[in-house]
């Protein structure tokens, strides 16, 4: 039997922040980038807070947030001893917020009563999700956390931190949108659903962007990729993902690869593989390329796939992602051939693997990730 719930409260639009009036007499705990610390948009929201609340800011924060910082973040709620989280960042303040929530609650401090997420990037969906992503940079390796208590309580999505983004963070966040509907849509775990979300997702993804990309997006075009992102979560947070995800964990964990260029990277070859090798994921694909208008419906069913394959890299060419690891890294292909066999085998033990249309083996991995050399 299938479930299907919403648990989370999302909230979206210019005016979606009157949201945070509904705290009154909170210990509040505002996590977030460091680099917001001070600027116009974070005082905007803790002026929000203040003076009803008691507000404390948490700013260490790094990318690929390592197993230290998590324990470091405990260690500071449990000092503090919060009633209200909220969360603002990208993907790394979350996740980071997310763990250390996690891994308070199982050491007993249980006081946080709301937790509430505030995306500044439209890519990782993690304000809707029950993943988070942690680092051990000893063994350069990213675990991935699934658990439904990592579901933040709501989501408020507002175009006021997206609208600045600078065009590398539009991108590759952008793409992690693209990769996980798609994904999403072949993985084990997909029904109508969340077929839905992740192709409405898509649909939004191709439409704005490019327009987000190039100088003068608009709000609306801000919100469109803010909603995309928000549905893509959605939707695999309850299909799950796919090897483009296991693979991309292990790029950014040995060679620092931001998530998003890792994941575009990889999704073209990735469809490549999954069709050749599931007829469920070739079918999937084809009617993917014919709702979205890059194939008619009378198209050859190999054609229609090319035509997906082809859109996906003009994307990623439009938004100046580089595709190999070169060119993304400072790392030559020599280099990076040596951690190939390492990466392959810590990827057939992410738990994105797991819902992948096609059980690839070690070889297969192995080769996806030489493409890219």
């Amino acid at each position: 039997m299938n479930q299907w719930t919403f648990p989370i409260k999302i909230f979206a639009g210019h005016d979606s922040l009157l949201r945070l009036k509904q705290f009154r007499q909170e210990r509040i705990l505002v996590v977030c980038d460091p680099f917001l610390e001070g600027t116009e948009n974070l005082n905007y929201i803790l002026n929000e807070l203040r003076p009803q609340n008691e507000v404390s800011i948490y700013t260490d924060v790094v990318p690929d947030p390592p197993i230290s910082h998590v324990v470091k973040g405990v260690e500071f709620i449990q000092k503090l001893q919060p009633t209200v989280v909220i969360a603002i960042g990208g993907g790394s303040a979350i996740d980071l917020t997310k763990a250390v929530l996690y891994f308070a609650r199982h050491m007993g401090y249980s006081g946080v009563r709301y937790f509430t997420v505030i995306p500044t990037t439209s890519g990782t969906g993690s304000e809707v999700t029950s993943f988070a992503v942690i680092t051990d940079p000893t063994s350069q390796t990213k675990y991935p956390i699934l658990d439904e208590s990592l579901l933040p309580q709501e989501a408020i999505l507002t175009p006021l931190f997206v609208k600045t983004a600078p065009p590398k963070v539009t991108a590759y966040s952008g793409m992690d949108v693209l990769v996980h509907a798609i994904e999403a849509i072949v993985s084990t775990g997909a029904n109508n659903f969340t077929d839905a979300l992740a192709e409405k997702a898509l649909e939004l993804v191709f439409e704005y962007l490019p327009k987000c990309f190039a100088p003068g997006a608009t709000e609306e075009d801000r919100m469109g990729m803010h909603e995309a992102s928000c549905m893509a979560g959605l939707a695999f947070n309850r299909a799950g993902l796919g090897i483009t995800h296991a693979l991309a964990h292990q790029l950014g964990g040995q060679f620092h690869i931001p998530h998003g260029l890792a994941n575009a990277m990889l999704i073209a070859r990735v469809v490549m593989f999954n069709a050749f090798h599931s007829e469920t994921a070739y079918e999937k694909y084809v009617q993917l390329a014919k709702k979205l208008g890059f194939a008619d419906n009378g198209t050859d069913k190999r054609d229609a796939l090319v035509a997906l394959v082809k859109a996906i890299l003009q994307l990623a060419r439009t938004v100046e992602c580089p595709l190999n690891i070169s060119a993304a890294a400072n790392v030559s292909a020599q280099e990076a051939r040596q951690k190939v066999s390492i990466m392959a085998d810590k990827a057939l033990q992410d738990m994105t693997y797991q819902t992948n249309p096609y059980a690839a083996s070690k070889d297969d991995l192995e080769n996806l990730l030489l493409m890219i050399m």
